[in-house]
């Protein structure tokens, strides 16, 4: 696909030949007389194509025909501009629109400069470039430092911060804490009694595949998925996170006694 992109700014109104209809006018005739089909011609009035460090909204977000563009366009497509100034007038500018660009393999051809290349390796490319990547990679950790602090706070204060229900229980319908499943929660201390009586894992898992008792997948028990509920203190309403015990806000489903039981036979069938 073919788009053309025109832009002027309070600083080059006035500039000559560089108002929208001339470079409308003369991208339509350079695609005419290269065959190209234009699907369409992004536009912007009146916002600067310059950067600075305190109005990147107003050169950036407030482009809305080069957001547009640059949402519009897909792996192979090519963007025609009167001169590559249309596009930006900053480094960092610069830098953002070729790193968007060149990510689905967009060809830029601006024609007052036919000898330009949007993937040439211009030096002083490489310094914006690489300082572009470490803010990708810092954003990036900065919004996983910040999911963790949050989850170690959900965590201290009683709640379970994130991932899957253990059996037994499910989310509230605000998601903001647990409760428990009424019918795996019979489940559970059906486990757990098998457990204290001295049961070993097997023999719980097969009477619970007879009863036709299946896993919340939909299969069978085995002595592993069984392990795996009575080795959990959640079920006695301890939350584990990052390695300490705290007191969860959850409904035990058990006693401490009844789990410490249980680890008692577990361990002394291990033992035996």
């Amino acid at each position: 696909m073919f788009y053309g992109y025109i832009r002027v700014s309070t600083e080059t109104q006035a500039e000559k030949g560089y108002g929208l209809e001339a470079q409308e006018n003369g991208i339509k005739a350079y695609a005419a007389k290269n065959g190209f089909d234009i699907s369409c011609i992004f536009r912007d009035a009146g916002i600067s194509g310059n950067m600075k460090d305190t109005d990147d909204d107003d050169a950036i977000n407030k482009r809305t025909g080069l957001m547009d563009l640059l949402a519009t366009v897909a792996d192979g497509d090519t963007v025609i501009v009167l001169n590559t100034s249309r596009l930006w007038r900053s480094d960092m500018t610069k830098a953002i629109v070729r790193r968007e660009m060149m990510r689905r393999q967009v060809k830029l051809i601006s024609i007052e400069q036919p000898k330009y290349d949007l993937y040439s390796k211009d030096p002083n490319d490489y310094l914006i470039n690489a300082i572009m990547e470490a803010l990708d990679v810092y954003e990036r950790m900065s919004i996983s430092l910040k999911l963790a602090r949050g989850r170690t706070v959900k965590a201290n204060n009683g709640d379970k911060p994130a991932g899957v229900c253990p059996y037994g229980y499910r989310y509230t319908t605000d998601r903001k804490h647990i409760e428990p499943n009424p019918d795996e929660a019979k489940v559970v201390k059906m486990l757990f009694t098998e457990g204290q009586r001295g049961s070993s894992l097997h023999k719980i898992a097969e009477a619970m595949n007879e009863k036709g008792i299946t896993t919340r997948r939909g299969k069978e028990w085995s002595a592993g998925s069984v392990q795996v509920i009575l080795r959990n203190n959640f079920y006695a309403g301890i939350l584990t996170h990052q390695g300490k015990e705290i007191k969860g806000n959850h409904e035990p489903l058990i006693s401490k006694v009844q789990f410490g039981k249980v680890q008692s036979q577990i361990s002394k069938r291990k033992r035996g």
